[in-house]
């Protein structure tokens, strides 16, 4: 089949962090046999949209002049709009510019896949003589429906316009059949799925001393690896740092960078910030530390994680984590077996929940392979087959 997949974010160029689980989607379904073409927004910096094998991607142009498309990419939508007042023009602009698109392409497809329900979900389902679609949802776009004005009516015509929803955890399926009526809730519960999005399958035969010594690691290390922004939460992991003199190597870039490194400097946590990492820097990273720390927040608006690639990468590689129990981040982490969970907020729980398992080195041994198990279980090459039967269904049920 051809299949259209509509996206709010996708990577500009191999190795780019934005939108990678999108990209590993897409493969996921060209490893089926598809062919894929991905409407994506254009990003702010100029150039030709990226090539990867079996998946054709085009930029869609939402703002003029170009120096305007500030809406994505980055910290992300909601990021985005809180720290840029010029990024909110192209919230409205977006959503026609990508229905415009789509209506051009759409008689070619054989099936349509969405991530993010806003808007992608939304255009997707009221495109004429659609294909049969497959709405894959969030934790942004739940979070909006559940308190935009006319968000459940929202969400329904989501719910009307797609064969299939896929959401990356339980608690974002439940939340979002909450917000439809009794007869459509049931529909939608019938044609709806949970997986989280995929990682890639760890290196083997990394020389890991070999690795700490390379990159000046010493102690016990923790790595806190995504955004800096808000709901990460990394403000807790570097107060615990301290707390239990842990080094934390933080990868990663965003508008929180400049406050927590300050913070380091204030409170004299042994912290290294080491920007955005990909690549043979990741995977020694991953290799070298000891620990994964997730110690994301639930934010006073309600908006948690949904359940976050950088974990199940970690857990890949034998990283035992500890984690705030939020959003999906339970559907993945056994307390005790696969990794150590908190309250979220409370640095002081992440600090114990560090030195018990810095001193404990059976029980670090067993959370390790906890983990690992885990994580396997969530590379592509395990949950691709999943997710292009996720496809399937929707096609069936059309």
């Amino acid at each position: 089949m051809r299949v259209g997949l509509l996206t709010t974010s996708f990577p500009r160029h191999e190795g780019d962090p934005a939108g990678a689980f999108v990209l590993g989607f897409a493969r996921s379904l060209v490893t089926a046999g598809h062919e894929l073409e991905v409407l994506a927004p254009q990003p702010r910096a100029p150039g030709d949209a990226p090539r990867f094998r079996g998946v054709d991607v085009s930029f869609v142009r939402y703002c003029w002049p170009r120096s305007l498309a500030r809406t994505f990419y980055g910290a992300g939508v909601p990021d985005n709009l809180a720290g840029d007042p010029l990024a909110w023009p192209g919230l409205a602009s977006f959503p026609l510019a990508l229905t415009l698109a789509a209506r051009r392409r759409a008689a070619r497809w054989d099936a349509l896949v969405s991530h993010w329900a806003l808007p992608c979900g939304l255009v997707a389902a009221e495109l004429p003589e659609r294909p049969p679609h497959l709405a894959v949802l969030h934790s942004a776009d739940v979070h909006a429906l559940e308190h935009l004005p006319g968000g459940a009516h929202l969400a329904g015509r989501v719910a009307a316009g797609s064969e299939g929803l896929l959401f990356v955890s339980q608690d974002l399926r439940r939340r979002f059949l909450e917000l439809l009526g009794g007869a459509q809730r049931a529909r939608a519960m019938a044609r709806s799925r949970v997986s989280p999005m995929g990682v890639e399958a760890p290196t083997t035969q990394l020389n890991r001393e070999q690795l700490r010594r390379d990159l000046g690691l010493s102690g016990f290390t923790a790595l806190s690896m995504g955004r800096l922004v808000a709901i990460k939460g990394v403000e807790a992991a570097v107060r615990a740092a301290a707390e239990t003199d842990t080094s934390l190597v933080v990868a990663g870039e965003g508008p929180e960078r400049a406050r927590l490194e300050r913070l380091a400097a204030d409170i004299r946590a042994r912290v290294r910030f080491v920007g955005q990492v990909s690549g043979a820097h990741k995977r020694a990273l991953l290799c070298a530390a000891d620990a994964f720390v997730l110690p994301s927040r639930r934010l006073p608006s309600g908006r948690t994680e949904g359940t976050p690639t950088a974990l199940l990468e970690a857990m890949a590689a034998g990283l035992p984590p500890v984690a705030a129990g939020v959003g999906g981040v339970p559907d993945v982490v056994a307390h005790g077996v696969s990794g150590l969970l908190f309250e979220p907020g409370r640095a002081q729980d992440l600090g114990v929940a560090l030195a018990r398992m810095r001193a404990d080195e059976q029980l670090h041994e067993r959370l390790s392979r906890g983990a690992r198990e885990v994580g396997l279980a969530h590379t592509w090459e395990s949950l691709g087959p999943r997710l292009a039967r996720a496809l399937d269904e929707a096609v069936d049920a059309a």
